[in-house]
């Protein structure tokens, strides 16, 4: 089906609304459907990141979205491009994140041959994808586009993010324009978009119990890291001299440096922020959803601690762990408010944490002939700097990065995808990372991942090669599923679920990055400091001890609740 190259198409149309709401990448698997949007965002000189996978493509537009503060989008063909993204888009869901995705679907005339695929590649894709977004969204008609458009943008960037569908069918999409260039608006596109402000007579309440506390805490999670004045949580934490533990996806809210800075918390995190967490008499919590890792199963915090609960999702307060007061804004507007409420208060000096009940942080035992993870993350934290991100995958990358690596500044300098906790994450989300970097000097991404979620993404290295793209993967290479091997090994079970040996580094090179293999850590340090210096993508492929494991059991932090399955039965 030719075009006429003289008229304005639909797809310079749709390219033009991405532009005006601010965004100027999209990443994406082209099919026959989706050709007018690729052909036009060459005519426009728009930025079109194709990948190798439509999963990894929605994976790098939540990493954008997190880093940049805009609107993340990808794009999908009809049926099997659409089942690839969900995976992506499951994850941007579960930690509120907006994400655009811009999915093809089939001629409006072939709509009744949709099911099982009579018209080629049809699927009831709308039902699929409802499950795992805020809203589908479908253009009926080309002058329909602006509307259907801003509305899927709008659905994504307000209230409890996440991301949204613009679904087209193919003979919109290869239709002319209708209608003028939308207006700019590049506030349209920054989330959140809106953050409410809390009630005068909450922040008084919260207040008065922050003043009483003897031992007060801030727990911060991704919602506090998202708010636009999240600067306001070290402030408040300045201010009034408390400690500050965070969740794996609060990471970042505070410098990790900062003598008020105790570490993340839960299965994943550091035993000593844990221990401050029990300790604590008030919690103030910005922005956490309470997940079952970073709660060692709703245990913590616990009912006979006072929590101030704040949260711009209301859906959310009370659903995991009840909390009196809770307050439904924005965690950054309501620590500003709060730190102004308690500027007359007396100064005092903040709370240590008792480390006589602080068991030892888990990690490789001593002996172990394979390399210590904890130690590769320890080397990374001594090369990063404050232009540094770190995308690290799921599963046990997620413990070794939350509890041993160290961010530098505040900000989002740690990324990890803990809303579903899918593996093969990283890949996709190091790409998003560096392109919502740009040409930022000295930005520099470490993508951390198991071998077993490197399989998922490793396919991507080509695309980090053909944009040049400054990312370290560092891959914690253990022959096999880590957190499964764990739990086999804690239920006695023969033969695990290992893998045959692989050499990433040299699936690397054969994809024009630079590749190191490291067996021992002195190996392992000198490959990392030589691809820090290096131009361009690397792999650092790393053996790592199967045995060694960075989960932190709640029977070592209260031994009257062990469990003779651990950390892995979580029960």
């Amino acid at each position: 089906m030719k075009q006429n190259e003289t008229q304005r198409q639909f797809g310079d149309a749709l390219i033009e609304c991405l532009e005006a709401v601010g965004a100027s990448v999209c990443f994406g698997v082209p099919g026959g459907q989706t050709i007018p949007l690729y052909a036009a965002a060459r005519r426009h000189g728009f930025r079109h990141v194709m990948m190798r996978d439509e999963r990894n493509a929605a994976c790098a537009a939540d990493a954008y979205a997190r880093v940049s503060g805009r609107i993340g989008v990808c794009d999908a063909t009809v049926g099997p491009g659409a089942t690839n993204l969900v995976s992506g888009l499951a994850e941007a869901y579960a930690s509120a994140i907006p994400v655009l995705a811009i999915v093809a679907d089939v001629k409006t005339e072939r709509e009744h041959l949709r099911v099982r695929g009579v018209a080629s590649q049809a699927m009831e894709q709308q039902a699929m994808l409802q499950g795992v977004t805020k809203r589908v969204s479908r253009v009926h008609a080309p002058e329909g586009l602006p509307d259907v458009f801003a509305e899927a943008v709008r659905t994504a960037v307000t209230g409890r993010a996440g991301p949204a569908v613009l679904e087209i069918p193919e003979d919109i999409f290869f239709a002319p324009a209708a209608g003028d260039a939308v207006a700019a608006d590049p506030e349209a596109g920054r989330w959140p978009r809106y953050g409410a402000a809390p009630r005068t007579e909450d922040v008084a309440q919260a207040a008065e119990l922050l003043t009483q506390a003897q031992r007060p805490l801030i727990l911060a999670g991704g919602g506090a890291l998202s708010s636009r004045e999240a600067a306001e949580v070290v402030a408040l934490a300045e201010q009034c001299s408390i400690p500050v533990v965070t969740s794996i996806n609060g990471k970042g809210v505070i410098d990790e440096y900062h003598p008020l800075s105790r570490g993340v918390v839960g299965v994943f995190g550091s035993v000593e922020a844990s221990v401050a967490l029990r300790q604590a008499d008030v919690v103030l919590v910005l922005g956490s959803k309470f997940a079952q890792f970073n709660s060692f199963l709703w245990r913590l915090p616990s009912a006979r601690q006072t929590l101030i609960h704040v949260d711009s999702d209301g859906a959310g307060l009370g659903r995991a762990i009840p909390a009196r007061p809770s307050i439904c804004a924005d965690a950054g507007r309501t620590a500003r408010r709060l730190r102004e409420a308690l500027g007359g208060a007396a100064p005092r000096a903040a709370w240590q944490t008792d480390l006589s009940e602080c068991p030892a942080q888990p990690g490789t035992a001593e002996g172990d002939p394979r390399v210590a993870p904890e130690q590769v993350i320890l080397a990374l934290s001594d090369l990063a700097d404050e232009d540094c991100v770190l995308v690290s995958d799921a599963s046990l990358a997620s413990g070794w990065t939350a509890s041993r690596y160290r961010v530098r500044g505040s900000g989002r300098h740690f990324l990890a995808p803990r809303g579903l906790a899918g593996i093969g994450w990283a890949g996709g989300a190091a790409i998003g990372a560096a392109l919502a970097l740009g040409d930022r000097p000295g930005g520099r991404v470490v993508a951390v991942s198991g071998d077993g979620a490197t399989s998922y993404w490793i396919g991507e290295v080509e695309t980090a090669v053909r944009h040049r793209l400054p990312i370290v993967f560092v891959i914690l290479n253990n022959a096999g599923f880590g957190w499964i091997m764990q739990g086999e090994k804690m239920l006695d079970i023969e033969p695990r679920s290992t893998f045959g040996p692989v050499d990433f580094a040299a699936m690397g090179r054969a994809m024009g990055a630079r590749g190191y293999r490291a067996e021992t850590l002195e190996e392992a340090r000198a490959a990392l400091r030589e691809a820090w210096q290096g131009e361009g993508p690397a792999i650092v492929d790393i053996l790592t001890s199967e045995d060694a494991s960075p989960s932190v059991d709640w029977g070592s932090l209260d031994p009257a609740a062990a469990s003779a399955y651990g950390a892995y039965g979580m029960g």
